[in-house]
C-alpha cells in the first residue's frame, strides 16, 4: 500500500512539475513574442505616419501652380483623406495665410476623431500616456518653399480600430498557443510522469520482495531513459546476488551440520562402545576420540577467522622478506603430503623481496599450495613461477589436478562454496580458505585470480605490489 503511495505521489510531481516548467515557459515565450511584436507593431506604425505625412506633402505641392495658385479643392479631398487616417492638417502660403484647415472645414469631425483616438489608445493600454501634438513640414515646388503643412495627432503614435483589430486577434492568436500549449503538455505531462513512474514503481515492489526474501522475479520492462534501465538491472543483479547468497548461507548450514555430525559420531559411538565395555578404553581409541574433537576444533577456529576477516579491517605487521624462503619453508612442511601422492613441485628458486605481513602471506601459499596438492592427480605435477617487475610480483600455482569447472571459476573466491559437491574427508573443508585468500591479498592491495580448464589442472595468479608503502 504504501508503495502506490508512492508512486502516486511520484507521477503527481512529476506532472505537476513538468506542467510547472512548460506553463513557465509557453508564459515567457508568450510575453516576450508579445512584447516584441508590439513594439515592431509601434515602429511601424510610426513609420507608417511618416510615410503618410510625406504622401501629404507630395500631393499638397502638385496642388499648387505657380500661375493659378492653389487648387484647394484638390488640398480638401488631400485633407479630408488624411483625416479620416487619424491627421488633422493645416496649409498656410509662405506668407502664413490660411489656404486648408481640417478645423475650419469640419471642426466637430476632428474633435470626434481625436476623441476616438484617445479611446482607442487607453484600450490599447491603461498606462498609455499620449497627448494631442502638431508637426510642421515645409511645402516645397520646384526646389521653393510655397508654404507651410501642420499636421496635428495623438502620440507620440496611435492605432486606428482596424489596427486594434489587429492587435486584439494577434493577442487572441498567443492566448489560443498558450492555453493549447497548456493542454499539450498536460497529456505530455501525463504521459512521460506514467512512463518514468511505472517502471520506479516496479522498482520499489521489487525492493519490497527483496526485503521479504523473494529473489525469482525480475524487472524486465524496458526503458529508454538510462538512470532507469541501470537502476532495474542493478536491482536485478542485487535479486540475484541475495539469491545466490542464500542458497550459500543454506549450504553453510548444511556444510557445518554435516562436518560437525561426522566426527561427533564417530566420537559418540566410540565412547558408548567404550562405556558399554563393548571396546577397551585404551590409548588408541582415545586417540582417534582427540582427533576428530581437533578437527571440529579447526573447523570453528576457520569459521572465526573468515568471520574476524570480513567484519573486521584486516590488521597488517608489514616487513621486508623474501617470498622465495617463505615459499620453500612451506613447501618443506608440505613434504609428507608430496610424497604420499609422488607429487614433483617445479620452482625455480629466486629471491624477491616484499613488503607485507609475512605471516598473512604465508597463509595465503599454505592454502594454495595445500589445494594444490589435494587436487592433483597421484604422480602429478607443481610449478610455482614467480615473475618480479619493477612495480609488480606476480605469483602462480599450478598444479595438473582435475581442474575446476567453468562454471564454478566465478564463485570460487566466495566463502562456503565448493566445487566439489560430494563433499568427503578427503575433498575438503567448508570452503573458506580462498575467501581468506583474497581477502588477505586484497588487504596488500593485490589482486587474485584462477584459470583452468577442466582435465587441465587449475592455476592461480597473484599480483601484489612491490612496494606499498616505502620505509621510513
Amino acid at each position: 500500500m504504501e508503495v502506490n503511495k508512492l508512486g502516486f505521489s511520484l507521477r503527481s510531481k512529476l506532472t505537476i512539475s513538468y506542467m510547472f516548467i512548460v506553463v513557465t515557459v509557453v508564459g515567457l515565450i508568450s510575453l516576450m513574442a508579445n512584447i516584441s511584436v508590439q513594439n515592431k507593431f509601434q515602429d511601424f506604425v510610426i513609420h507608417k505616419q511618416k510615410k503618410q505625412t510625406q504622401e501629404i506633402l507630395d500631393l499638397i505641392s502638385l496642388s499648387y501652380e505657380d500661375t493659378l495658385g492653389w487648387d484647394t479643392n484638390n488640398i480638401g479631398v488631400v485633407g479630408m483623406n488624411a483625416l479620416q487616417n487619424g491627421l488633422i492638417i493645416k496649409i498656410e502660403d509662405e506668407n502664413n495665410r490660411s489656404i486648408w484647415s481640417a478645423n475650419e472645414h469640419n471642426h466637430g469631425l476632428c474633435q470626434d476623431m481625436i476623441t476616438n483616438m484617445w479611446s482607442n489608445m487607453n484600450q490599447y493600454s491603461g498606462k498609455w500616456e499620449g497627448r494631442y501634438q502638431e508637426n510642421t513640414y515645409p511645402i516645397i515646388s520646384k526646389g521653393e518653399r510655397i508654404g507651410t503643412l501642420t499636421t496635428g495627432f495623438v502620440g507620440p503614435y496611435y492605432f486606428t480600430d482596424e489596427e486594434l483589430i489587429f492587435i486584439e486577434a494577434l493577442n487572441r492568436l498567443f492566448i489560443g498557443i498558450g492555453i493549447g500549449s497548456l493542454a499539450l503538455a498536460f497529456c505530455l505531462g501525463i504521459l512521460m510522469s506514467y512512463r518514468i513512474s511505472r517502471p520506479l514503481k516496479k522498482a520499489a515492489n521489487k525492493a519490497v520482495l527483496l526485503a521479504e526474501g523473494k529473489y525469482k522475479e525480475r524487472l524486465t520492462d524496458a526503458s529508454n531513459t538510462k538512470e532507469i534501465y541501470i537502476l532495474m538491472d542493478t536491482i536485478n543483479n542485487l535479486s540475484d546476488a541475495l539469491e545466490h547468497k542464500e542458497q550459500l548461507r543454506k549450504q553453510l548450514t548444511q556444510d557445518v551440520a554435516h562436518e560437525l555430525r561426522t566426527p561427533l559420531t564417530s566420537v559418540q559411538g566410540t565412547m558408548e562402545a567404550m562405556l558399554d565395555g563393548i571396546w577397551a578404553m585404551d590409548k588408541e581409541r582415545l586417540a582417534s576420540c582427540y582427533d576428530e574433537i581437533m578437527r571440529i576444533k579447526r573447523l570453528i577456529g576457520s569459521i572465526e577467522d573468515l568471520s574476524k576477516m570480513e567484519n573486521e579491517n584486516v590488521l597488517l605487521q608489514k616487513e621486508n622478506f623474501d617470498i622465495s624462503h617463505l615459499i620453500i619453508r612451506l613447501l618443506n612442511n608440505f613434504e609428507r603430503e608430496l610424497t604420499s601422492k609422488d607429487i614433483r613441485v617445479d620452482y625455480d628458486r629466486q629471491s624477491v623481496f616484499l613488503y607485507g605481513d609475512q605471516d598473512k602471506i604465508s597463509q595465503v601459499f599454505s592454502n594454495l599450495i595445500s589445494n594444490a596438492i589435494k587436487y592433483s592427480d597421484k604422480g602429478g605435477k607443481i610449478h610455482i613461477h614467480i615473475s618480479d617487475y619493477p612495480e609488480k610480483i606476480e605469483i602462480r600455482v599450478k598444479n595438473t589436478g582435475m581442474g575446476i569447472r567453468e562454471e564454478d571459476l566465478p564463485h570460487i573466491f566466495e566463502r562456503f562454496y565448493r566445487s566439489d559437491k560430494s563433499r568427503s574427508r578427503e575433498t575438503g573443508g567448508v570452503g573458506i580458505g580462498l575467501t581468506i585468500t583474497k581477502t588477505i591479498i586484497e588487504a596488500h592491495e593485490g589482486n587474485i585470480y584462477a584459470e583452468s580448464r577442466l582435465g587441465e589442472g587449475a592455476q592461480f595468479v597473484i599480483v601484489l605490489p612491490k612496494i606499498i608503502h616505502k620505509l621510513i
